[in-house]
């Protein structure tokens, strides 16, 4: 009895060929079905959406904002992927007491445009805003762009905060097997469907690769993750967004940054190290280090609570507005200014 027949070169080409078809066509299926994807807005506590709008940057780029609330300024900038819903749990919360202005990152770039151009659209957004002076507060990629705003606009900020942040870009703390399942993990989450991908965003999520971290509130990062930030991007995007980073490092910049700071770590943070936020701490002059333990790279995320509260405190010890005005008019006097 005879087994069975393997077919011949040309029928193993024709196999090949359909076994490629049938895969582009589920990965064609996958990357429309993400971009088919819409965002949960932003909410209040009333359960309407937060009040914003779009806003045009000078190079004609488009991008959607949310301004609500009264009183000092808090002005957020998300991290690579982008969307002003990455502060979920922060801008209704904030906007009871403060003004909350948020957009999403551009998704365009020229080959002129270098890291400058990202801070240049938080300046514009400012303006068309109509602000003077604010906090800045950036996430992972967005914590950079603050760092560079801190550095270009620093007649603009009462101070800055920084979450999980980062000064440059590097991978060679990771090591060769967490880097080789970030990719997969980038990739599971964002083109398998919904619930293969949440199982294996557990998985993830306890081996704390990428974004993820086994912390009480893993399952709203994973949420996060597969219907508001990562899935809802192309990796293209992100990838233009972070290159800008890696032709500069930061650091050199810090000492030059006075206004106070509040550096935010996610102590299980794989993805950037807590020794790059003990060593941005350290070379800004005036800033503050506050763990959120538990969490890793999206503390704001998984502990929502712990970050605001400590985000809070921080923001009732700043002087008043009216305090920095009249230091800076004392300043102004000695200096032979008026």
């Amino acid at each position: 009895m005879s087994g069975p027949r393997w077919p011949g070169l040309p029928g193993r080409f024709a196999l090949g060929g359909l076994v490629g078809l049938a895969g582009a066509a589920w990965w064609l299926a996958m990357t429309r079905r993400n971009r088919a994807l819409v965002r949960p807005p932003v909410r209040g506590g009333s359960g309407e959406a937060l009040p914003g709008g779009v806003v045009e940057y000078s190079d004609g780029e488009r991008v959607e904002y949310v301004d609500a609330g009264a009183g000092d300024a808090l002005v957020w900038v998300p991290g690579a992927d982008g969307p002003k819903e990455t502060f979920r749990y922060q801008l209704p919360s904030f906007a009871r007491r403060h003004r909350v202005v948020c957009a999403d990152l551009r998704r365009g770039f020229t080959a002129a445009d270098d890291f400058d151009r990202l801070a240049d659209d938080v300046a514009e957004l400012v303006e068309a805003r109509g602000l003077e002076r604010f906090v800045l507060i950036g996430t992972s990629l967005g914590s950079a762009i603050t760092i560079r705003f801190a550095t270009r606009f620093p007649e603009r900020l009462r101070g800055i905060v920084l979450c999980n942040p980062l000064a440059r870009v590097s991978y060679r703390h990771v090591g060769f097997n967490r880097a080789a399942l970030i990719p997969l993990a980038m990739l599971t989450t964002r083109y398998l469907p919904t619930e293969v991908s949440r199982g294996l965003a557990r998985a993830w999520s306890r081996l704390g690769v990428w974004i993820f971290d086994d912390s009480p509130g893993r399952d709203a990062l994973i949420e996060y993750a597969l219907f508001t930030g990562p899935r809802t991007v192309p990796p293209t995007v992100s990838d233009r967004r972070v290159s800008r980073l890696r032709r500069v490092d930061l650091r050199a910049e810090l000492a030059d940054i006075a206004v106070p700071a509040l550096v935010v770590k996610g102590p299980r943070d794989e993805y950037c190290p807590v020794a790059w936020a003990r060593e941005i701490t350290e070379l800004l002059p005036d800033a503050e280090y506050v763990p959120i333990y538990g969490t890793g790279h999206c503390s704001h995320i998984s502990r929502p609570g712990a970050f605001n509260e400590t985000l809070e405190s921080w923001l009732q010890r700043l002087p008043a507005r009216d305090e920095e005005e009249d230091e800076e008019e004392t300043e102004s006097v000695e200096r032979g200014d008026a």
